[in-house]
């Protein structure tokens, strides 16, 4: 792993010239460095220890500012500073060729896990485009890290002062759209949360509320979705609640104060509308859409097991039982659900005897009463799933076991009954 600059040379003006001016970062305007080369002032401003300074020079470039004969080029003033430097030739892309050509040439200097800052301000006709073409290619072959993007605004000068814009928000824009993409089709939510917390560190210029709201959202979409895959019941709930609540609080923020940010609190918005059912208070249905997630997701072990707790959630509910205890109240409805199974699939059995089996009153009084609220088709939904659940369990190690295929074809099904006899 190495810490290297990447910036192109250009030919100045007409004249071949590149004007002398104090560059400075924007976000410290007290400390500038006055030259002609932005390369220069960046070596000097960033004070990144062990920095590597790779110039990407075409041969007029490399003959007008990197070592002319006429003056003291940018080779000089490097060499000056004392700092570790090398010039790549590159073609002047003119041509499909020499377009690939360049995308090569600087792909052969990223190594594995190199840190990697980007100037941009002499990047010409197709560089840039080609240039980020590169670094995304190369974050995943290579797995480099693009820590900063800069732009000398020459153009922007103010009394003899040209600013040095950040423009790494712009490349992470890429990142988060990427990352949220995978988010919110598979569930997997590291990508998306590393991406979230490095884009943390160059927001030095929005308020300590955007960066609060921003962390804490990040910090509960992994407690989310990483509920949902470890099947947290009671956790999916509580996180899932406060995430939505979060996203809300962003929602509501003056997008026109916090322009920069407008772009991710766009995408933020797609997991809003993931996430939006936790806005309803009832407990059974957001379990179920927790399910759906679980099933988008490939997740069906999750799907099943949730689904089938969710039974159980809506027997303690509507028998007065605490949905939050697991015993006695939690096991009541278990024996309950049991029972019920038991009677409807042993023809000989009955309510009465059922009854007279179970020395649980609890359990009797809700037998007596369950045509209230637990059909026989909801109770059959109740023993199909138990067979499923005990399946995936199992991890196909018993002697009968069901296929891959009826597997990921039943929970669809399984969900519309849940609706039908739980819902509606």
């Amino acid at each position: 792993m190495a810490k290297k600059l990447f910036a192109f040379l250009g030919v100045g003006n007409k004249d071949g010239k590149y004007e002398e001016i104090e560059y400075y970062f924007t976000g410290k305007p007290e400390k500038g460095y006055i030259t002609e080369y932005i390369q220069e002032a960046l070596a000097e401003l960033l004070n990144e220890p062990n920095l590597q300074i790779i110039v990407f020079v075409t041969e007029k470039a490399k003959d007008v500012n990197w070592e002319p004969k006429d003056k003291i080029g940018l080779k000089i003033k490097l060499e000056k500073l004392n700092v570790n430097y090398k010039a790549v030739d590159i073609p002047d892309g003119k041509t499909n060729r020499e377009i690939w050509q360049i995308f090569t040439k600087v792909y052969d200097e990223i190594e594995l896990h190199d840190e990697i800052y980007v100037d941009v301000t002499h990047s010409f006709r197709s560089i840039p485009i080609i240039f980020m073409s590169v670094l995304n290619y190369a974050k995943v072959t290579k797995r480099c890290d693009i820590k900063r993007i800069f732009y000398g605004a020459f153009d922007a000068k103010e009394n003899g002062r040209a600013p040095i814009y950040d423009l790494t928000l712009f490349n992470q824009i890429t990142e988060w759209s990427s990352g949220v993409e995978q988010l919110l089709s598979t569930g997997e939510c590291e990508m998306f949360c590393s991406t979230v917390e490095k884009t943390l560190r160059h927001l030095s210029e929005e308020t300590d509320e955007v960066i609060r709201l921003i962390s804490e959202c990040s910090r509960l979409i992994k407690e989310f979705y990483t509920d949902l895959k470890l099947v947290r019941g009671k956790s999916v709930l509580d996180d899932g609640e406060k995430l939505y609540q979060v996203l809300c609080e962003i929602k509501a923020l003056n997008t026109e104060k916090h322009i920069a940010m407008q772009p991710f609190f766009h995408i933020l918005g797609r997991v809003e509308n993931q996430v939006d059912f936790f806005k309803n208070e009832n407990l059974i249905k957001k379990i179920l859409e927790c399910v759906k997630l679980c099933r988008k997701f490939g997740q069906y072990q999750q799907a099943y097991t949730f689904l089938r707790e969710n039974i159980i959630n809506y027997v303690c509910i509507n028998s007065g039982l605490d949905w939050k205890k697991e015993k006695p109240d939690r096991m009541i409805a278990e024996k309950v659900m049991n029972s019920l199974n038991y009677m409807i699939n042993i023809k000989k059995c009955c309510d009465k005897e059922i009854n007279e089996k179970e020395n649980d009153e609890n359990v009797k009084h809700i037998l007596e009463n369950r045509i209230d609220f637990i059909s026989n088709d909801a109770v059959k939904l109740f023993g199909a799933l138990i067979n499923y659940r005990n399946d995936l369990a199992h991890a196909q190690f018993r002697m009968e076991y069901l296929s891959k295929k009826k597997i990921k074809k039943k929970i669809d099904s399984f969900i519309d009954d849940f609706e039908k006899y739980y819902i509606s």
